[in-house]
């Protein structure tokens, strides 16, 4: 049965990649594009979108109302080294970064080749990866359940962590994913209308390094599509830097700003 299920995850990921590089309309609204994937989104949804590109935490990445470590991270610091985000989520950016995992799964190559980008843009330490290509980058994605995974088909975080490797790739970087290293081993509960300190209790205990000598010395690209408080990359990264990671960039979609 598990030798069945690993063929057919093996065509769908296939299947994924073809699409990847063959499509011809608007991964957002269906319109048509001429040089697809060089552009995977219309000016019009590609306008929609609230880049950040202002003022910024240098800790979480999210968007600031002024200049230094926003108000979340001075409460108490995330354990990830820092966070890396392209957009802001709100307004429209929130409703397309959700449609990825809400049945519209081919998104997460857009968004993630922006990660990726900025990535490169705004961590300088890769340079020497690309150069001396003496580690390989280790891309992790932040896991489901296997109950929730199996419920909703795929995990969005995984997907991220594919087209964000491939993306990697292109540019001549050294990088793969393993979605063994990190596992979730509790369901949690729904953190939409948690507050900071029932997010940080909340994901406390939940995720296990399955693969710990994977970790020892390594750059590890921790990846999910949406940075809230922060909580759970913090928790995923305290748990991988427990298992001898060197330093872990978290990278996202889209994280939410600082509010007055």
């Amino acid at each position: 049965m598990n030798g069945i299920k690993e063929l057919f995850s093996r065509m769908h990921g296939r299947i994924r990649e073809y699409a990847a590089d063959h499509g011809f309309t608007c991964d957002g609204c269906g319109a048509e594009l001429f040089d697809y994937p060089q552009t995977r989104l219309c000016s019009v949804c590609e306008q929609a979108l609230e880049r950040n590109d202002g003022k910024v935490c240098p800790k979480c990445g999210r968007k600031t109302i002024s200049d230094g470590v926003c108000l979340n991270c001075k409460q108490e610091l995330p354990k990830f080294t820092r966070a890396i985000t392209p957009f802001v989520y709100r307004g429209e950016t929130a409703g397309f970064i959700n449609r990825i995992k809400t049945g519209t799964p081919v998104l997460a190559y857009y968004f993630a080749e922006k990660v990726a980008d900025e990535f490169l843009a705004k961590y300088p330490q890769a340079e020497d990866f690309l150069l001396e290509k003496e580690e390989t980058l280790l891309i992790v994605p932040v896991p489901l359940t296997k109950a929730r995974k199996r419920g909703r088909g795929y995990n969005q975080a995984e997907l991220l962590a594919e087209a964000l490797c491939r993306r990697l790739r292109a540019r001549d970087y050294a990088a793969k994913v393993d979605t063994g290293i990190l596992i979730k081993r509790r369901e949690t509960s729904q953190q939409k209308h948690m507050g900071r300190n029932e997010r940080v209790e909340n994901v406390a205990g939940a995720y296990h390094v399955a693969k710990r000598k994977e970790c020892r010395g390594r750059t590890i690209l921790l990846i999910d599509d949406i940075l809230t408080t922060g909580a759970t990359g913090s928790e995923c990264a305290a748990r991988l830097l427990a298992a001898g990671a060197k330093e872990v960039i978290f990278l996202v979609c889209a994280a939410v700003p600082e509010r007055k």
